[in-house]
Formats: C-alpha cells, structure tokens, sequence
C-alpha cells in the first residue's frame, strides 16, 4: 500500500500525541486511515460498483436465456461457460475487491485474500482458455467445411478448460495473502490483502506473473493468428468462387431471362446444433426491373463476430493488470514512490480485467439481434407473469 501527503501528515499528527499520552488506539488511526483511502480511491470504488452491476444483472439474463434453450448448439454452450465464469466474479470477487479498497489498512481476512486473488485468476484464466478454444471451433467450422467440435466435445474441452485455469491459480495461495504495513508510530502496524509478507525477498512472484505473461501473450498471438487465416480463407474462398460464378452470368445476361446457378457448400448456422449441407441460389440472371449480384457462400457468421469481440475486449481489460503487476515486482517500492493521482490510476490499472466480466452481455446486445428479441420476451414474459 503506498502511502501518500495525506497518510503522512495523519502519522505526523497521531506521532505527536503519542509522546502526549501514555496509551494509544491504534485501531481508531487506521480507521482514520481507511477513510482517507476510500476518499482517495472513490472513483474506483464507484466504477467496481458500476460493474458490479451491469456484470450480475447481465450475466444472469445470459445464464437465464442460454439455460432455457432446450438443444443446445455449441455456440450457446460457450457463451453460458463464460457467462457463468463471468457472474462468478460479479458476485464474489468485485464485492471483495471493493472491500479489499475500503478496508485498505485493516484487511484482516488472509483466506478471503487468497480466495479472492485465486478467483480472480481462476475465471480469467479459463475464459482465456475457452476463447482459444472457440478460436479453434470457428476456424474447423469455417475453414474445414463444418467439422467443428461436437457438444459433447464442447462440455469437455470447457471442463479442462476451468480446471487447468483452476490448477493455473493455486500457487496464488501461497503469494498473496496479509501484507505488513509499517508506520512511523511505533507500535502500529496496518494490513493489507496483497502479496504476502512470505514472499518479500522471492522471486517466486515475478517468475509466476512472468509465466502468466507469456502464456496470455501466446494465447493472444495463437487466436490472432486463427482470425487471420479464417479471413484469409474467406476472402480466398469468394474470390475463387465469384470467377466461378461471373461466367455463367454472363451467359445469360443477353437472353433476358432470369436464371439460377447452385453453388453447393457447407452451411453452417451456429445458432442451431446441427449443420446441414445445403444449396444455396443465387440469382445470376437478368430481371425486367434490375439484375441480382451473385453472392459467396462463404461469409463470417454473427456468432464468429460476437467471439472476435469478446477476444478482443478480454485482451484490452487484461493486458493493463499483467503491465502493472510485472512492474511492481520488477520495480523495487514502485507503488511506494508513486503520487497520489498516479495511486489512482495504478488501482484502475489493477482492476481493468473486471471489465471483461461486465462487458460481454453489452457485446452481445449490440450485435446479437436474436439476443436482443430473448431479452425483450424474457421481460414481456415477467411483465405478464407480475
């Protein structure tokens, strides 16, 4: 915890009294204290308590909806894995951060330190996990004609996938934990929830987050590279069949009459558990009134887009935690040295992964009109019902 003009001049002032009296409540100072920190750190507080909110209320109309539908397709099994991962943290792990700032020198709960800490990476950890995995289901899925991944499959790639993010978070219960916070009154002592007073001296810490790095960078770079090749076969792909279907639109153009070219392909609908191999027409010829432009089959689905942004929104609100912990296992008294505004937006920067866990139903919402219609039933339905 750094300590700030405000914390020094409080020290300064309780320092003084304590050679005036004989006794001293050091309890009542660090209550002080903490007030002073809640000040300090309200804007963070408020935008944890923001995304509280929007996280649980979204999340449980995901869960809600994803729940409901009878056959689910693989598509719907990810978004609840990650939904439920999502209302986890929205449930548990912003409430205990957000006491973790209030209570920011009396932090007395070691094992709800490490239950959050552990959490908090747990779910992050396995959503990451599962995005490569959907990395992985869209490229077969487009790229290989429909051969993605079976639901069956899917239930199980997203179990290994919470247990190896579960087994990924252990060796936080050993690094955080209750952090000594000395003052320059004898005798008083604050505690704070975060890297534990063990690991002072270890390099066991940079090593770990120094793992977590790479491993989030190779995840990055692994479904970057996915996305592209998947764009990279879908452009390929229509412009292999556009040559193909031009020289029979012009066959017909000078006739007048309208005529239909199949162009037989994989079709795949993630909305729905099963592909079908379909024909799809277009419409090459010559109308009376105008004349339809022949189309690809092949194109990025609305559930691929919604995934491309759910990636890129988790790498966005988790590069910044990753940076900030390295340095400060890097930088020896980083928080320490640092001023009061820069405080701030260290702790934003801490809390920047929190956001993934908010924003996913807006995404959805946004580019989801299916989603958007269950919603709007959903609430018909509570109205009607009430």
């Amino acid at each position: 915890m750094a300590t700030d003009f405000s914390i020094l001049s409080t020290t300064a002032v309780w320092n003084e009294s304590f050679y005036n009296h004989s006794s001293i409540d050091s309890y009542a100072f660090l209550r002080k204290l903490n007030k002073e920190a809640i000040i300090q750190y309200l804007p963070v507080i408020v935008f944890l308590c923001i995304l509280m909110v929007f996280g649980i209320v979204g999340n449980i109309i995901v869960s809600v909806l994803f729940c409901q539908r009878r056959r689910k397709s693989t598509y719907d099994l990810f978004i609840l894995n990650l939904a439920l991962l999502d209302l986890l943290t929205c449930f548990v792990g912003i409430p205990i951060e957000i006491a973790d700032l209030c209570f920011s020198y009396t932090f007395y709960a070691p094992i709800a330190c490490k239950i959050l800490r552990v959490l908090e990476s747990w779910t992050s950890m396995a959503s990451a996990l599962i995005l490569v995995i959907v990395a992985i289901d869209r490229y077969k899925r487009i790229c290989k004609l429909g051969k993605s991944f079976s639901r069956k499959k899917v239930k199980v790639l997203c179990f290994v996938a919470v247990c190896l993010g579960g087994l990924l978070s252990l060796p936080l219960f050993i690094i955080v934990g209750k952090k000594t916070i000395e003052f320059e009154v004898p005798g008083i002592k604050g505690v704070d929830c975060s890297m534990s007073d063990d690991m002072k001296g270890s390099k066991f810490p940079l090593v770990y987050y120094g793992v977590l790095l790479f491993c989030f960078v190779l995840c990055f770079v692994f479904v970057v590279v996915v996305y592209i090749r998947i764009s990279v076969y879908i452009k390929k792909t229509k412009t292999t069949r556009r040559k193909h279907v031009e020289p029979f639109d012009s066959s017909f153009s000078s006739t007048g009459r309208q005529q239909t070219t199949l162009v037989s392909f994989q079709s795949i609908n993630p909305e729905h558990p099963h592909p079908s191999n379909t024909l799809c027409r277009h419409d090459t010829g010559q109308s009376d009134s105008k004349k339809s432009k022949p189309t690809s089959g092949v194109h990025v689905t609305r559930p691929t887009t919604i995934f491309v942004a759910i990636t890129i929104a988790f790498v966005i609100s988790f590069l910044p935690f990753l940076i900030t912990m390295l340095l400060r296992n890097l930088i020896r008294d980083f928080e320490e040295n640092l001023s009061s505004s820069l405080q701030v937006f260290f702790k934003f920067c801490l809390k920047t992964f929190f956001i993934n866990n908010a924003i996913n139903p807006v995404i959805y919402g946004f580019l989801s009109r299916q989603f958007r219609e269950d919603v709007r039933r959903l609430f018909q339905g509570c109205v009607c019902h009430h």
